[in-house]
């Protein structure tokens, strides 16, 4: 059955917005993502990409309008009660991985799972089962400055979808990678999301992944326009 999991109302991002230097990142964004659905984002530079993501993964506020994750109005909610949704119904893959130097493989993986509130020993196992199917098992006890570009990815996504989330954010998530290790990377990516049903909203230059998405956004300052494939 389709969902919308993530929709954004009349979202605008204003600096300053009562005063001389007043900086308008975008104004008046609507979307709408279902499940199983993997949406690309083009933002040609300053028309506040990072923004958008931050204020559709909850790491921000809009100035104006309105963020809903799986029909939850999150405006109006407490902060308490947005880390709360964030962590149980988003997960982030950054260009750069931004995983833990500290931690293994798979206590990377698990961490996210653990924060959710499942146990130490169930998020184990299931981190394990994640790095296995991603062709990792002799990388689970290896750290992050013994990996290479590509496994580290294959990490941050596993980690991504480690707590079930409904929705997806990605960042330029091969970015640092090859074009080799970018269509492997990227191909493991959109089976994950249409594997557990998830909803995904992608922001990359790669035209080559452009082709692979159901849908593009191009993001201008007032608003997205879509991209013929």
């Amino acid at each position: 059955m389709s969902e919308t999991v993530l929709e954004l109302v009349e979202v605008s991002k204003i600096f300053n917005e009562h005063s001389s230097n007043r900086l308008t990142i975008f104004k008046n964004m609507n979307l709408k993502i279902k499940n199983s659905e993997l949406v690309g984002i083009i933002a040609p530079s300053g028309t506040g990409k990072t923004s958008l993501l931050n204020i559709s993964g909850l790491l921000d506020l809009p100035t104006h309008g309105e963020v809903k994750i799986i029909d939850n109005n999150t405006r109006a909610l407490s902060i308490e009660m947005r880390n709360n949704i964030r962590r149980k119904h988003i997960g982030f893959v950054f260009q750069s991985g931004n995983l833990i130097n500290e931690f293994n493989a798979i206590e990377n993986v698990a961490l996210s799972r653990v924060i959710k509130g499942y146990s130490f020993s169930d998020s184990l196992g299931y981190a394990k089962k994640l790095l296995i199917n991603v062709g990792l098992k002799d990388r689970l006890y290896s750290r992050p400055l013994q990996l290479s570009g590509g496994e580290k990815q294959r990490i941050a996504i596993c980690r991504a979808i480690a707590n079930d989330p409904k929705l997806l954010l990605a960042d330029e998530p091969t970015g640092n990678l090859d074009k080799e290790n970018s269509q492997l990377i990227f191909n493991l990516f959109i089976e994950m999301v249409k594997k557990k049903n998830v909803a995904a909203l992608v922001a990359t230059h790669n035209l080559e992944l452009i082709k692979k998405m159901d849908r593009v956004l191009i993001l201008t300052k007032n608003g997205f326009k879509e991209m013929k494939q």
